[in-house]
């Protein structure tokens, strides 16, 4: 009995350590990184695919405006609860110049309109681009789902957000996007 109690005692620390290295880990990556930090392009990569209702969206077409170019899957939980905050800043700052591009990974058009419709989202909320065979999320050598890419008016990678953005209003992420715009 003393052997299995004190087994459970070094599995529960071992869970305790493990949680808080997730924790902290998560919250050192939930802010804006720079893409050279993490070896990535300065320039954004060629992103054309289709949208929702097939018309092709090419990012080079959006020069001049800011770009989010979130990944995302509506399996991934992290993805789903972000969801809304993308649908934020596209209702704030759009009419300023902001345009987010939400890349589904790798699923059909009927299992993104249920999500959609089952999350009370319109389909024109946020502007869905559907990556059926991960071509994009690879060229632009994502970092798992959520990632966001932050792209300037010229077309540069500005920031890359790995994990949920879980506050558009917090300063980390308005700041950023603010600062883009006014340039």
């Amino acid at each position: 009995m003393g052997l299995f109690a004190h087994k459970s005692v070094r599995d529960f620390a071992l869970a305790l350590i493990f949680s808080f290295l997730a924790l902290t880990s998560y919250s050192v990556q939930a802010e804006w990184q720079s893409p050279a930090k993490l070896g990535l392009p300065q320039l954004a990569p060629p992103l054309q695919l289709n949208n929702l209702s097939g018309k092709p969206v090419d990012i080079a077409s959006l020069k001049g405006k800011v770009v989010v170019v979130n990944f995302w899957a509506s399996w991934c939980e992290p993805c789903r609860e972000e969801f809304d905050e993308l649908t934020q800043l596209q209702e704030s700052y759009g009419p300023k110049g902001l345009v987010v591009l939400a890349v589904n990974l790798a699923e059909m058009k009927p299992r993104v309109i249920q999500f959609l419709k089952g999350n009370g989202f319109s389909e024109n909320s946020v502007e869905i681009l559907l990556d059926r065979n991960s071509t994009v999320y690879k060229t632009w050598k994502a970092r798992g789902l959520p990632t966001t890419f932050l792209v300037s008016k010229s077309g540069r990678i500005e920031g890359v957000w790995i994990g949920a953005i879980e506050n558009v209003e917090s300063n980390e992420v308005k700041g950023k996007i603010e600062s883009l715009l006014r340039q």
